[in-house]
């Protein structure tokens, strides 16, 4: 089986097979209309000083003239003036020359006028770019709302990105946007396998796909493609419609997000227990950030305001939470779970609905000035209710931000900020997975101590894998223990801790949350930590410096002593 050939290799050989295709034609003529003047200025006769008649000039001599006289350049009649025969020559020459040139000029701007060729040059400098990007990158499928947040977020964490989008005009709007590196863009459809692979899915520095097109089935195309083409690297879906779960097939070990049932999960769980719902926003934050609100929706009568694939999704987690729920649509009215038929902008269609005695609503509408709409109008009849808006683009948050609502929530804010803790830390999927296994005590609890190792900020997350820990590793090899504690002991001062949290140890099978201090490290260990940022720093400098980790272990300092250790640390990586 012939190996296929390199994203960049193909992207030059379609430029030059367009080139060749259609220019061929000019450039054989610009051939043989030279040869023929050549050929036939070196055979003419010619006079020499004294009127003499000569031989023809050689093939040589003719090559020149004709090269300078076809440039315009104009040197003049050498070696000596010609004669009549060789200026009637010249005169065919310069004639033909200019024909052929004026064709191959004509031919080479409709060429470069050829969509087809642009296209061909976009790829191929596209192609350039990845094959020089030299350091971890993810691929987003898929600029939308949703897309544009997790391409912030990537930036701010100082990891770069590829974007794939079929839509140029906003490629050209992303353009603009303040990101810190100028990353690769390319307008193409992400569910053609070349396009992934030009995008470097093969790339050694490849650490992702998120899949994110406005098409469930361009998603679908785009996993199936990364996992057969590329199966170590992780691909996150997003999915409008959700897949039973013997449908999964190729995504069984990816992440697949439909961003209305996360949405209803999220309303939902801070309905029934706030406390799972703030630490999971906590979690996938973005570190520097301020700690989430504390949130209690209260429980009692609901008004869904909405009845679309977001509305049954909403009604479905919030009966199942043991709420009664009345459901606003006019599209959808007469069908079952709808109970008033309006917008629920209108006082008529809430009163309908039970506005007086509702503790809450939700209005959960594609449209984000029908939503505020009707948070107004819900509050103007009952001042106390408990208000749900949803914000679908992040262009009208000016507007959420005036309205004062209980909970605001984005579907692409959800999916994004799920996506980039996931991508970044794959280890917090495990850990987000326990949370609901948990009371809301222990939720609450967890809560405090992360709040408290980034002094109120959302802290960072990162984890740390043991058969990747030289120190650890050596240490482990000699037989002598390394737990917890050691861990979480400041290197430069062994009777401090460091401001870090272990959340989650994964040893095969078992996964253990919050380990205690003296529990003892294994080789093929997982670890998943959260806290400050120069936690992360030192707690690098422990895992990969033998000598910090022997002061830590003995209080004994050997080797290079404190000053020297952060540079054989070597440098961590943000975030996993």
């Amino acid at each position: 089986m012939t190996p296929p050939r390199q994203p960049r290799q193909a992207a030059l050989s379609n430029v030059f097979y367009l080139v060749l295709r259609r220019m061929r034609f000019p450039l054989v003529l610009i051939v043989v209309i030279y040869a023929v003047c050549v050929f036939g200025l070196s055979l003419v006769p010619g006079v020499d000083a004294d009127g003499n008649p000569t031989p023809g000039m050689g093939l040589f001599n003719a090559f020149y003239v004709i090269s300078y006289t076809s440039t315009t350049i104009g040197f003049g009649e050498l070696p000596h003036p010609y004669s009549a025969g060789q200026r009637m020559w010249m005169i065919i020459s310069i004639y033909l020359s200019v024909i052929g040139w004026s064709y191959f000029v004509v031919t080479m701007l409709g060429l470069l006028r050829d969509r087809g060729f642009q296209n061909a040059m976009r790829v191929s400098g596209f192609a350039r770019r990845i094959h020089n990007l030299h350091e971890p990158f993810y691929i987003v499928c898929g600029c939308d709302e949703t897309g544009l947040l997790i391409c912030h977020g990537l930036d701010r964490l100082a990891l770069r990105f590829v974007i794939v989008d079929v839509d140029a005009e906003r490629l050209q709007e992303l353009r603009l946007e303040s990101f810190r590196a100028d990353s690769p863009m390319i307008a193409a459809d992400a569910s053609q396998p070349q396009t992934l692979l030009d995008a470097g899915l093969r790339s050694p520095h490849c650490r992702g796909v998120v899949a994110l097109a406005a098409s469930d089935e361009t998603n679908r195309a785009i996993a199936v493609t990364v996992r057969l083409l590329a199966p170590e690297v992780p691909v996150l879906v997003r999915l409008g419609n959700p897949l039973p779960d013997h449908d999964l097939g190729v995504f069984g070990g990816d992440v697949v997000i439909n961003p209305f049932e996360r949405f209803a999960e999220h309303l939902a769980s801070a309905v029934s227990a706030p406390q799972h719902f703030r630490l999971r926003e906590l979690l996938t934050g973005l570190p520097g950030d301020e700690l989430p609100e504390d949130h209690c929706p209260p429980r009692g009568h609901w008004i869904m305001c909405g009845y679309g694939r977001f509305g049954h999704e909403i009604r479905e987690e919030l009966e199942g939470a043991g709420l009664q729920v009345s459901v606003i649509d006019r599209l959808h009215y007469g069908e079952p779970g709808v109970d008033v038929k309006g917008t629920g902008a209108d006082s008529a269609s809430l009163r309908a609905a039970g506005i007086e005695h509702s503790v809450g609503i939700v209005a959960g509408n594609a449209d984000d000035l029908k939503n505020l709409a009707i948070a107004i109008t819900a509050r103007d009849l009952n001042p106390g209710i408990f208000v749900v808006t949803r914000q679908n683009k992040h262009s009208n948050e000016a507007l959420f931000d005036a309205f004062t609502h209980d909970l605001e929530m984005s579907p692409s804010r959800i999916v994004a900020r799920e996506f980039l803790a996931l991508i970044t830390t794959p280890l917090l999927a495990r850990f987000l997975s326990l949370i609901p296994e948990q009371n809301d005590e222990w939720c609450r609890q967890v809560f405090l101590r992360l709040g408290r190792v980034n002094r109120g900020q959302i802290p960072e997350i990162w984890s740390v894998a043991v058969n990747s820990a030289e120190a650890v590793q050596r240490t482990l090899g000699l037989n002598h223990p390394v737990t917890v504690k050691h861990l979480l002991t400041n290197p430069y001062d062994r009777a401090h801790r460091i401001r870090a949290v272990l959340l989650l140890l994964v040893r095969g099978e078992e996964r253990i949350l919050l380990p205690g201090d003296d529990l003892e490290l294994e080789p093929d260990d997982q670890l998943l930590f959260a806290g400050a940022a120069n936690a992360q720093r030192y707690l690098a400098l422990t895992v990969e410096n033998q000598d910090v980790l022997n002061y830590i272990r003995s209080g004994t300092e050997v080797g290079s002593g404190r000053a020297n250790r952060w540079p054989r640390a070597g440098r961590p990586v943000r975030r996993g």
